[in-house]
């Protein structure tokens, strides 16, 4: 049985620092350094390979953009790890792919790819336990109209419950798998089992959390914050929300962006809270989803960083004025 134990700190710490600087380095418009710093990332000699799909995706993105087939062809190379089809070049920025030098690439990597995922005991279990932990949900919306939790409750409870103890079961027999185990796997990919944590954490079930502290490089920073922020702003203790990672300064009204950083006195202890799990910086990040919005085709910050909040027209009118001042309308840092 393996122990979950702690990520390769080192390893880790090499793999993030450098995604980030990558990512900084093309907000800033240093496209050629950004590109080496990808490639330095991809390639660590370290004996257990960090790479995650999103970052592969803007190493892609940037490449192509730049007409570098030499850096495009071997970040490819490394797609040979995950579930992908040709889909994957299916979308915003690859519109001319067909029309260009890359496509002969692309076609020619996608002949001879094996496909090594389907039917693996990764994706067999995932698969299970997620039509599991959404079909008391199914069947509840197919009964009855408004809220699942107020009609199916006691059941939802019950089940959640059940596909957690499977879940823990499972990283604690196998671990937590690395993000290229994982089946259709697309460039804004969560893991399967993020959906069932947070999920649970409706119930107050938090203590598989502490496991994915100390596997952070299976799983991502973005991933691991979201679920932390989760606990502190839904907390199960009776105390107040918190905003401890500094998320929550950003949403979406409609098709506009309103973001704001947080007070200046705040932002020391909320970049050493975010150290701590390897997320950027509250000043590297306010860059990126500003960059992110007007150049959509890169995923730098995965989506359920930016809610999207729903109401009544009457009352988006109302926030819509009340938030004019951040309403973002310009690459403005």
């Amino acid at each position: 049985m393996p122990a979950y134990g702690l990520s390769d700190t080192c390893a880790v710490s090499t793999y993030f620092n450098t995604i980030y600087s990558a990512e900084i380095h093309l907000v800033e418009g240093n496209r050629d350094e950004s590109m080496k710093l990808y490639y330095e990332a991809f390639n660590s000699e370290g004996e257990e390979k960090i790479i995650f799909i999103k970052d592969l995706h803007n190493a892609l993105m940037l490449a192509y953009q730049n007409g570098n087939t030499g850096y495009f062809e071997k970040f490819m190379y490394h797609l040979n790890d995950y579930d992908v089809d040709s889909s994957f070049f299916e979308t915003e920025g690859y519109e001319d792919l067909k029309d260009s030098r890359f496509y002969p690439i692309v076609r020619s990597f996608f002949a001879n790819k094996i496909d090594s995922h389907r039917n693996s005991p990764v994706c067999e279990f995932f698969e299970r336990l997620t039509i599991l932990d959404q079909s008391i949900r199914k069947a509840c919306r197919e009964k009855y109209s408004g809220s699942l939790y107020y009609f199916c409750g006691e059941e939802i409870d019950l089940l959640d419950s059940l596909v957690l103890l499977q879940l823990k079961d499972y990283f604690e027999e196998h671990g937590i798998p690395k993000e290229s185990e994982f089946c259709n796997v697309l460039r804004y990919s969560t893991p399967p089992y993020y959906l069932i944590i947070k999920h649970n954490l409706h119930w107050c079930r938090s203590e598989i959390i502490e496991v994915l502290k100390n596997q952070i490089g299976k799983v991502h920073p973005q991933v691991l914050g979201d679920i932390l922020n989760y606990t502190y702003s839904n907390p199960c203790n009776g105390r107040d929300p918190e905003n401890r990672l500094g998320l929550g300064n950003y949403f979406r009204l409609e098709k506009s962006l309103y973001a704001w950083t947080p007070p200046q006195e705040l932002i020391d202890t909320l970049n050493q809270n975010r150290m701590a799990i390897h997320l950027d910086s509250i000043e590297h990040v306010h860059k990126k989803i500003i960059f992110q919005e007007f150049n959509p085709e890169y995923i730098l910050v995965l989506g359920f960083n930016i809610p999207i909040i729903e109401a009544d027209k009457e009352f988006i009118d109302y926030l819509k004025e009340k938030y004019k001042d951040i309403k973002v309308t310009e690459v403005k840092y």
